[in-house]
């Protein structure tokens, strides 16, 4: 409780919120997706996206480690109850069993960080469709772009251009994709430098607030201005000034964007 706690103090609880409502793809699926909301959130808050129990972990040719510690979470004791009930239609009483829920009974499972064993199937954690302009980002150099659960870092998505460029998202959420498309095509005139890079990170944000725009899809802006404000020191002010520091580099961003895709287009209509 102490967790779920600072996870409301901080914020990253809406985050994990998020993050248990992602669904894999191909019938892969793990014992914790039929799990409440609350066990998943104790499950994300205990560092781990897949939990199960002892002999679970044994069914995939998995083992705990000697030594790991349990996590716990909640299953509902029932009992079986005889109630007399009326019927709407015809007025007459009669008698039915139904199962109610009397407590609940901590049940112990193991984080897969604490096992060891055979590997388990990757599962598809990509969205039903994919996102806009997808295919543009092909133009830009990325090789891949992927959908996985999130990290502990708890972030919703990077762009890598070492080692092979690609957009790894923790999320379906169209603006984080939008702003790492905005990483990949602002790093194909100027290239980007490592880390947090506050004109780096204004610019991709700028971006993807356009796009949704354009695209309409709305209700991101508001998410978008807390974003640069929180790379400029929650001045608003200074805000400002920062997006128009680097507006000739979103214009850019969008110019090349535009042609990629008007390319696109030509060639399939040809």
């Amino acid at each position: 409780m102490r967790r779920l706690l600072k996870m409301f103090e901080s914020g990253d609880l809406p985050e994990a919120v998020a993050r248990t409502l992602i669904r894999p793809k191909g019938g892969i699926t793990r014992p914790c997706d039929k799990w409440s909301l609350g066990n998943r959130l104790l499950m994300l808050a205990a560092g781990t996206e897949d939990a199960r129990g002892y002999r679970q972990w044994q069914e995939v040719g998995r083992y705990v480690r000697k030594g790991a510690k349990a996590i716990y979470i909640f299953a509902p004791v029932t009992k079986k109850k005889v109630e007399r009930v009326t019927d709407p239609e015809t007025g007459e009483e009669r008698e039915e069993e139904r199962t109610a829920v009397v407590g609940f009974r901590h049940v112990p499972v193991f984080r897969y960080e604490d096992t060891e064993g055979k590997p388990l199937p990757v599962p598809d954690y990509a969205p039903p469709e994919p996102p806009p302009l997808v295919e543009v980002a092909k133009a830009f150099g990325v090789r891949e772009v992927r959908y996985e659960p999130a990290g502990r870092d708890g972030c919703y998505g990077f762009y890598a251009w070492q080692g092979g460029k690609r957009i790894v998202l923790h999320s379906h959420d169209v603006l984080t994709w939008f702003h790492e498309l905005g990483h990949a095509v602002h790093n194909s005139f100027r290239p980007l430098r490592g880390g947090q890079v506050p004109e780096q990170e204004i610019v991709a944000e700028v971006f993807a607030a356009t796009m949704c725009v354009l695209y309409g899809m709305p209700g991101y802006l508001r998410h978008a201005w807390e974003y640069v404000k929180a790379y400029s020191s929650q001045d608003p002010q200074q805000a400002l000034k920062a997006i128009f520091r680097v507006l000739s580099d979103v214009a850019e961003c969008l110019k090349r964007v535009w042609e990629v895709r008007e390319r696109q287009e030509g060639g399939a209509a040809a």
